[in-house]
């Protein structure tokens, strides 16, 4: 895979601030961490892609996806890219990759996907995307879901 040809796939980047307590006695962030890093960053990526409004319409976490190809180290600079890959009538797919600089060089450390659900929480139950979200969506990514 070409890092640069992957990142240049994704328009939101953010950089992760690694926690001395995300780490294991290896010294590198512990492998349950990495669903907290793409949870964080998703929030973050909604805020600027669509304006989310949690008040209005929720979403759930149906299914998650890591594949950890290199370990996340402290201090190294670590940055996550997030964007979404494909829509659906209930639910999406996120994308994620995590690079870390070592030695002066990104590096990609880690990928990953998660399926989200369309959620109402008063009637407890999932419900269709409405379509001005998918609109938002679309028109804040470089490639279109």
């Amino acid at each position: 895979m070409n890092l640069e040809e992957e990142k240049a796939k994704f328009r939101f980047k953010m950089k992760l601030d690694i926690r001395w307590s995300d780490m294991d006695e290896m010294r590198h962030v512990n492998n349950a961490v990495y669903l907290t890093y793409f949870e964080q960053a998703r929030v973050y990526y909604f805020h600027e892609s669509c304006r989310w409004d949690w008040n209005a319409i929720g979403a759930i976490l149906a299914n998650a996806h890591v594949d950890y190809l290199r370990p996340v180290v402290f201090p190294n600079p670590t940055f996550v890219y997030v964007r979404t890959s494909k829509l659906g009538n209930k639910s999406f797919e996120v994308h994620y990759l995590i690079t870390s600089v070592v030695n002066g060089a990104e590096e990609l450390t880690t990928t990953g996907h998660t399926t989200m659900v369309m959620f109402d929480y008063k009637t407890n139950a999932s419900v269709v995307m409405p379509e001005d979200l998918k609109d938002r969506l679309r028109n804040y990514e470089i490639l279109k879901p």
